[in-house]
């Protein structure tokens, strides 16, 4: 049900919160997590960066090197709850967590992808490790086995499914509030919960009209995708059986091993040394050692009505150049990886629907950590503002017996689904919450603060 009430900003608990590292993750965590009133300073040793940081952050910023104590302690790890390590230097990432674990520090968190040194966070007390690269590929391999959904996100182990889509002129949505829509799908196993037009972010009610063109998050019980795809417009029958990877980075070779045993996959870049590579560790694998840019090096690997493209080069421009040659080819699913905010915005509109940010998908793995204990999960999307939140009640929760439409939520806040138990449920005004209940909750950044508070 959607419900839209008002509410007056109470205090929250805050957390003192160091980050080390002001590069894309970085800059993008101290960015969310001052806005949300945490107690953030970040550490950093290029000038440049401490300065711009300085001029557009609510957060102290310090020059230094987060592998030093005297840097540490200026930041205040004796006292810290969590340290944050991003650092393009996995070494200073994990040494930076186990001094502040010495000094005090509650939590640590690493950004680290060597899998050899991965073994050594039991010896060095690290409490998690952040492999953005791995996060990436989890995202693409869903939304391959999805034709024309450029993003899909799991909730309560998998029994919701928020699905992310471009309303096409066959959708059932167009034209009508969606108050109005009882008679689609089963009205009781659906919900759009958030959408966005024009580069406005908004969280869906019973008087939404959506529009042609329209971004939207639909939220459904497991299983009943078709439901998802067919609000949106989505009716797509081909079958993906080739995926042209654009890049021999690391994240093109992690996909690629994962995806040969269903797909043709072939791997292009004009950079002979990683090809080189990637071709020597998965004999399974075509590499193409050629310029991807080219949309006739394109089309002499396959491009058709039958293939996917990934673009996951390091460079952020080459993706999309790829991925603009690639939608001109033909190629009906279309996943570019793209860091850069700037970029993002661009893309909104453009022909690129799917995205990764291994900024976005590292944030996420770190949020739910910093969120209230019965956060069990938190999700940052990369075409909107809208964040999603998973909360499991406890038996002190104050919400415990009241009805939904009893509450004084946010405004910008929307209950989409509850698991109880085994069973899950689209609620209505009239849902009572229990003990245990698992929420999935849509909102926008200002309410955080305010639906931890309710709940939690």
């Amino acid at each position: 049900m959607y419900l839209k009430t008002h509410y007056s900003k109470s205090e929250d608990i805050l957390k003192k919160i160091i980050i080390i590292g002001a590069g894309e993750v970085g800059s993008f965590l101290a960015g969310k997590l001052s806005s949300e009133q945490h107690d953030v300073t970040v550490v950093e040793q290029d000038p440049t960066k401490v300065e711009e940081l300085n001029a557009t952050l609510d957060a102290l910023v310090i020059k230094g090197n987060g592998g030093s104590p005297s840097s540490l302690t200026q930041a205040g790890s004796e006292e810290a709850d969590i340290i944050i390590a991003v650092t393009d230097d996995e070494n200073v990432n994990m040494l930076s967590c186990y001094l502040a674990k010495n000094m005090g520090t509650k939590k640590s968190f690493a950004r680290v992808q060597d899998t050899s040194l991965k073994n050594e966070i039991d010896d060095l007390n690290i409490d998690k490790i952040i492999d953005p690269s791995e996060s990436a590929c989890d995202e693409i391999e869903k939304l391959l086995s999805r034709a024309g959904i450029y993003d899909i996100h799991e909730f309560s182990n998998g029994k919701l499914l928020s699905v992310g889509g471009v309303v096409t002129e066959n959708s059932p949505l167009i034209k009508n509030q969606l108050s109005n829509i009882h008679e689609f799908g089963g009205r009781d196993n659906w919900l759009v919960t958030a959408y966005m037009r024009d580069g406005t972010s908004y969280i869906a009610n019973g008087d939404t009209q959506l529009q042609v063109e329209d971004h939207i998050k639909v939220i459904v019980k497991s299983g009943d995708i078709q439901t998802a795809t067919s609000l949106i417009g989505i009716d797509r029958k081909d079958e993906i059986k080739k995926v042209i990877i654009i890049g021999a980075s690391r994240s093109s070779e992690l996909l690629a091993e994962r995806l040969y045993k269903n797909y043709e996959v072939v791997v292009i870049d004009d950079n002979k040394k990683d090809c080189n590579r990637i071709a020597e560790n998965n004999s399974n694998v075509i590499v193409v050692y050629n310029d991807p840019k080219d949309p006739l090096n394109l089309q002499n690997i396959g491009v058709d009505s039958y293939s996917a493209v990934v673009a996951l080069s390091k460079d952020d421009s080459k993706n999309i150049v790829c991925s603009l040659v690639a939608n001109a080819l033909g190629a009906p699913e279309i996943i570019t990886r793209v860091n850069k905010i700037d970029y993002l915005e661009l893309l909104k509109d453009s022909s690129i629907q799917a995205t990764i940010s291994t900024r976005i998908t590292a944030a996420n793995s770190i949020l739910q950590d910093v969120r209230s204990d019965q956060v069990t999960s938190a999700l940052t999307f990369e075409d909107t503002e809208v964040e999603a939140l998973e909360i499991v009640l406890s038996s002190e929760c104050h919400v415990l017996d009241k009805s939904l439409t009893e509450l004084e939520l946010p405004e910008n806040c929307l209950i989409a689904g509850v698991t109880r138990r085994e069973n899950t449920f689209i609620p209505s005004g009239t849902w009572k919450f229990g003990d245990k209940d698992r929420l999935v909750v849509f909102t926008l950044p200002e309410s955080i603060e305010k639906i931890e508070d309710t709940f939690c």
